[in-house]
């Protein structure tokens, strides 16, 4: 419902401002047409236009009231875009139209259509009070569709409506000047006459693109930025408690266990799918996806990076997986990115089981897209209960020769796998793509084991469900396999599946429909460490945004929190030890999956609603447009983290922030100088 009542207000609002800009410049010419025929035609022009604006505003009406009903939070927007707008609508609809409609339904008469204007009509025709308020109604318009289009932030509205006030002063004494000159008076200003006819639209279109301008703050990347800086990071440098900590003090000390050794290799080739297309990829380890590495809990991981790419810097970032700060692999925050040439080496210990995967953090959103990232897994140390099948299926939407291909891995049409009835079957699904997917199986009962490489609780039997993952998300299924073909669809593409199958050829069609499964209710609830009901050390509210403003030294639509853009947005502090809340409020169309480096969430509630079924420990929580989602961590690994959009555009476009440790500082830069584009 949100979305639909976002869209339709913010269309409305941008498609209001034609009327009533053909309405104020009608209603402006009419004392000047020579006859009335001309009278009557210019007349029916706005008349016209207003009837098409009152259909715009009802629409924003009744947005605005369904938004209140439904007890969103965040409909200030709609409500005061219909306060813009009220006033001017009430006086042109009282003033302006029954002039309106006499001069369209009377044609003119009795006069000849040919006569010229008397005077009398010339004044009346140029009254204030019969122009002035559609031409304020043409200013509230654009006020509204600015509003609609910029970051909704207090300092935004407040900036939007102080400047169109003075574009509604200068609209004031221009009707006030044109009215004495049209009716034979002095002008009690000197008022350029054939500026005068500009200076209303010029000023109004100067003001929208400026309001636009103030939508976010964020200005160009500084060629150098240290995220601790008292100047950087929008000033926002950390208080120190006890002694100052490098992130590279925290590697997380002697390591003991078995060491398990990789060597990764970025670098550039052409490889083909499974259809013949071909990628001009970035690859890790050559391959598409890169190396898989698959490990035992308490094995030590060494992983050392080689960049053999001519041009890019690469970072290795381990999704999910809780590594000490040191190791996190974001450029420019814990590591310098690694240049072509050059070579780095993560250590690490493999203590959480499950599903993950690695990607580069060094502009994340071109680099990922391009290839680089891979699969990794971690078994439990005893596997006492190992799945008969066990295998991942990383989806990504490659750019190909043939225009974009969704495919699981390089496998871009439907592949069949021979698994005899009764085996026990682990399938481990990673969205490596920015974009959520939807995860359905076809054919049988099956269980949603995981996500986010955390075991659900007592996870019920599902058949026709639907499961949301948003981009960087996983979710593992578990099923039996039956006598007949089980088959694992996606968005429901018919032209991409995996199927399992007695025989290993017989195939069934992609699940198409579902309803979609409520994970807040899914399983059965035990114990967590913490909850809803806990003493919570730090509390914060972080509002997703979007709108026009400036980031990256550019103009253009931003996604912002709190109305910032990185590197302005305000980083989350915490002392070690610390139980903190925070709550994501989604004021845009979009989903945003918001993932938080070195700490898996507890999920608390959606909309207000508690979670009831299974504890949700998720890194990448997806809150979709008009959602609420409350989430819980303790904050016990220190350092300093990205907490960004993993829709990796979007981060991009600046929905990038950072949780930062008391006491804790990076000896690293990031900006267009320093080679650390972390986004």
């Amino acid at each position: 419902m949100y979305l639909i009542a976002l869209t339709v207000e913010l269309l409305s609002s941008v498609l209001l401002l034609l009327p009533l800009l053909l309405l104020a410049g009608a209603v402006r010419r009419l004392p000047g047409r020579p006859d009335i025929r001309r009278v009557v035609r210019t007349a029916k022009v706005a008349y016209r236009s207003l009837l098409a604006a009152l259909p715009l505003v009802l629409a924003k009406l009744v947005v605005a009231v369904l938004l209140l009903r439904n007890g969103v939070e965040f409909a200030a927007r709609p409500l005061l875009d219909l306060l813009v707008i009220g006033a001017p609508l009430v006086l042109t609809l009282l003033r302006t139209a029954p002039v309106l409609r006499g001069l369209v339904r009377t044609g003119g008469a009795p006069f000849d259509a040919a006569a010229p204007v008397t005077a009398q009509r010339r004044a009346r025709l140029a009254a204030a009070r019969f122009v002035l308020p559609a031409r304020l109604l043409a200013v509230a318009g654009g006020a509204s569709a600015v509003l609609a289009l910029t970051v909704p932030t207090n300092s935004a509205m407040a900036t939007v409506l102080g400047v169109f006030a003075l574009v509604g002063l200068v609209v004031v004494v221009d009707v006030a000047q044109r009215e004495r000159a049209l009716t034979g008076r002095p002008s009690t200003l000197r008022w350029p006459r054939p500026l005068a006819r500009l200076a209303a639209p010029l000023v109004l279109a100067l003001a929208a693109a400026g309001c636009g301008a103030v939508g976010v703050t964020g200005s160009a990347m500084p060629a150098a930025m240290s995220m601790t800086d008292s100047a950087g990071h929008g000033g926002h440098a950390m208080p120190t408690v006890g002694p100052v900590r490098q992130v590279t003090d925290l590697a997380g000390g002697t390591l003991d266990g078995p060491v398990r050794r990789f060597t990764i290799t970025a670098s550039q080739a052409r490889l083909p799918l499974a259809s013949g297309a071909t990628v001009d990829a970035w690859t890790f380890g050559g391959t598409l996806p890169g190396t898989p590495i698959r490990v035992r809990q308490g094995d030590v991981v060494e992983v050392t990076l080689v960049n053999h790419l001519s041009t890019p810097s690469v970072t290795i970032h381990w999704h999910g997986v809780d590594v000490p700060n040191a190791e996190d692999g974001v450029a420019g925050v814990t590591q310098d990115a690694v240049k072509p040439g050059g070579q780095f080496t993560y250590r690490f210990k493999a203590n959480q089981v499950g599903t993950y995967w690695y990607h580069s953090h060094e502009l994340a959103n071109e680099q990922v897209t391009h290839g680089l990232f891979g699969l990794f897994v971690v078994d439990p140390a005893d596997q006492a209960n190992p799945a008969d099948v066990d295998e991942a299926l990383v989806y990504h939407d490659w750019s190909t020769d043939r225009g974009s291909r969704p495919a699981f891995g390089a496998d871009d049409g439907v592949r069949t796998r021979a698994v005899a009835p009764g085996s026990r079957v682990r399938l481990r699904f990673v969205n490596a793509d920015s974009a959520t997917r939807t995860l359905a199986v076809a054919g049988g009962p099956w269980r949603l084991a995981a996500l986010d490489g955390t075991d659900l609780h007592d996870p019920g039997e599902l058949r026709d469900e639907t499961v949301a993952v948003g981009g960087g998300g996983r979710a593992d299924i578990a099923l039996t396999m039956p006598d007949h073909p089980v088959r694992v669809s996606v968005d429901g593409a018919p032209d991409l599946g995996y199927v399992l199958s007695p025989d290993g050829h017989a195939t069934i069609p992609a699940a198409t429909g579902g309803r979609a499964l409520d994970l807040t209710r899914y399983g059965t609830p035990t114990g967590t460490p913490f909850g809803a009901a806990s003493r919570f050390d730090r509390t914060y509210l972080v509002d997703l945004d979007q709108g026009l403003g400036f980031h990256g030294g550019a103009f253009g639509f931003v996604f912002a929190m709190n109305g910032q853009v990185f590197p302005d947005v305000p980083m989350l502090t915490v002392r070690e030890g610390d139980l903190v809340r925070v709550t994501f409020r989604n004021r845009t169309l979009a989903d945003h999956p918001m993932h938080l480096h070195g700490h898996r969430v507890l999920l608390l509630s959606k909309d207000g609603v508690a979670v009831t079924g299974s504890p949700l420990w998720l890194d990448t929580v997806l809150v979709r447009p008009g959602e609420t989602a409350e989430v819980a961590f303790r904050a016990d690994n220190p350092g300093i983290w990205m907490d960004h959009c993993h829709d990796l555009g979007h981060a991009a476009g600046g929905m990038t922030m950072h949780l930062g440790y008391e006491g804790v500082r990076s000896p690293f830069t990031v900006g267009k100088d320093t080679g650390n584009m972390p986004e």
